[in-house]
């Protein structure tokens, strides 16, 4: 910044100073030798001014494409939003370029959006009075510049995993806590695929939880008469996860955690696939039966199972905002772990799922929303077996087992805020860990996350 000042203080000084050797010339009444004179200065003076003027363009121009580059930047991660870019793109300019700045007239030309919105490209020219070139007839000097800013062409697959609990039924504004996590979601879809419909390096599932998690597939519905038996294991025509029994004729969805309860660190709730832990050899899952027994009166009840299966990863964006629009109707309690670890499983390559990118420079990220904190229930997939205390170990059990495969979980609480949770995240604060208050926050929450994972470079 100093030396650009510097540079024009000089320009200027040495346009003072020749104007003023100009006009005393022009003063001088010696007849023939002033006439010959003033013709060999002209040629002179016009040249000086050339490059006086022309030092003079330069610097604007120099300081037109700084205050370009700074202005894409911060704009064009609201590229999908063409109001908000264009007024950023404005407060950004103005901030970096003074309105004074050596008399210069700007033009800023309206942002360029282009391929399916991920490139935004930003110009400006100005026009600069001349100094000494004036005697030469050129009034002005014109100079422009431009600045291309572009989403980086990072492979991302991402799942959203979303508390449907009974509280998310509880009032708030116009809907429920369940309408504003699906508004917020849709805004985190909405600015991931920006203009696309479709995308080859963006994947995106929904992973919906409260007691238990419904580890089918989303939209397909269960057939017990096509239940096969494979190596011992058994499948089932609507998940491709292996169950050690057959699932009931009237099975609804969800999975019990790989949790013993017996005094051994031999469990697997917190593990990716297959895992041979303690002795014991995890290769499959117990199925959850429509009902079970509360222990305390001999009754049966049915489990608290989410109605709503995984929805995969897919890079078509109508299918994940379809998914989204489904869920209704919360009901159950809180198992936090089992939301955040069927997301892992949804996330990542390897069988049950195994629709994950294998790019070799894939980011993976889980956000993960919730309004409550763990409850303990005979109903929920580790049979009432844990206290609350229990279950928050268990969860960052599975939160460290996450990160450590390089995986970044986002982390946002609605109405409710946690040390938990803020170690569950990658980071104890924004954009890995947000607290929202009500609907507003809530979407500010999934948008800034949303930014933060479509990464901005500037490409030229």
């Amino acid at each position: 910044m100093k030396s650009v000042l510097g540079i024009a203080a000089r320009i200027t000084t040495l346009s003072i100073k020749a104007r003023a050797l100009l006009l005393a010339f022009s003063a001088c009444e010696r007849g023939s030798i002033l006439l010959n004179f003033s013709l060999a200065v002209i040629p002179v003076v016009g040249m000086v001014g050339l490059g006086v003027d022309t030092g003079r363009g330069y610097v604007v121009k120099a300081r037109l494409s700084q205050a370009l580059d700074a202005a894409a930047l911060a704009a064009a991660p609201y590229a999908d939003d063409t109001t908000k870019l264009q007024s950023t793109f404005e407060n950004y300019f103005d901030a970096n370029f003074p309105s004074d700045f050596m008399g210069a007239d700007v033009t800023l030309a309206t942002p360029l959006i282009e391929n399916n919105g991920t490139t935004v490209t930003v110009s400006a020219s100005a026009t600069v009075d001349t100094t000494l070139m004036q005697v030469l007839g050129k009034d002005t000097v014109s100079v422009a510049a431009s600045a291309e800013v572009t989403r980086l062409v990072t492979p991302l697959d991402v799942v959203i995993s979303i508390d449907t609990t009974g509280s998310m039924g509880s009032s708030d504004g116009s809907g429920t806590r369940l309408t504003s996590a699906k508004a917020a979601a849709n805004v985190l879809v909405d600015k991931l695929f920006g203009a696309e419909t479709e995308s080859e390096n963006l994947q995106v599932g929904l992973v919906p939880w409260s007691a238990a998690v419904n580890v089918a597939y989303r939209g397909v519905d269960y057939d017990s008469d096509l239940n096969q038996q494979i190596g011992g294991l058994w499948y089932t025509n609507n998940s491709p996860v292996p169950f050690t029994t057959e699932p009931d004729d009237d099975w609804v969805g969800c999975a019990y955690a790989r949790y013993t309860d017996n005094g051994d660190e031999d469990d697997a709730d917190h593990l990716l696939y297959d895992a041979d832990v303690g002795g014991v050899d995890w290769d499959s899952w117990e199925p959850m039966p429509k009902r079970v027994v509360y222990p305390g009166n001999g009754y049966s009840y049915t489990v608290r199972c989410p109605d709503w299966g995984i929805s995969k990863l897919t890079g078509t964006k109508s299918t994940t905002t379809s998914a989204v629009g489904d869920l209704d109707d919360p009901e159950g309690t809180t198992t936090i772990a089992q939301g955040l670890v069927w997301a892992w499983r949804t996330l990542m390559p390897g069988v049950p799922y195994n629709e994950a990118s294998t790019k070799s420079n894939l980011r993976r990220a889980i956000v993960i929303m919730t309004d409550g904190m763990n409850t303990s229930s005979f109903r929920d997939a580790y049979r009432g077996n844990l206290n609350t205390s229990e279950m928050d170990e268990r969860l960052e059990a599975v939160a460290a087992q996450i990160k450590a495969t390089g995986v970044d979980i986002y982390v946002v609480e609605y109405h409710v805020e946690t040390n938990l949770m803020k170690s569950v995240a990658s980071a104890t604060t924004a954009p890995y860990y947000f607290k929202a208050d009500n609907a507003a926050d809530l979407e500010e929450a999934f948008d800034k996350i949303g930014t933060e994972l479509s990464e901005l470079r500037v490409s030229k």
